[in-house]
């Protein structure tokens, strides 16, 4: 990994962040029903990257702008979603479960976390 392939994580990255901050707030009202629109619109082109970047051998740098930096950027549970399929595709099916339950149930212990570092520190 050199500095092209971080300063192009970086580049999509912001751009994908910025496109869902876009997203987010045209969309406040209907919360939260953008965020799952999101991330299934995430999944939906990480899975198109990933079978462009399978079968057009495109370089290391094309992932890095396009999968890990604007989808990364735009939304990581389509990054979730591919690890788990991966997974479940070479048949590892004990990773895909302990993968795929540590991943639910850590971010809901990590927000029940959260809230309660931030009451503890504001009490």
């Amino acid at each position: 990994m050199d500095w092209k392939f971080l300063l192009l994580v970086a580049s999509g990255g912001a751009i994908g962040s910025s496109i869902r901050a876009i997203f987010s707030i045209l969309c406040r009202a209907w919360l939260p029903w953008p965020t799952l629109f999101v991330n299934l619109i995430g999944a939906f082109l990480i899975g198109i990257c990933i079978k462009h970047w399978e079968q057009n051998s495109e370089p290391e740098f094309f992932r890095a702008f396009w999968i890990v930096g604007i989808c990364g950027g735009f939304t990581t549970f389509s990054t979730f979603g591919l690890d788990a399929l991966n997974f479940i595709k070479s048949a590892q099916w004990f990773h895909a479960f302990i993968y795929v339950g540590s991943n639910l149930l850590g971010t809901f212990l990590a927000i029940y976390l959260g809230f309660r570092f931030y009451a503890l520190v504001n009490s």
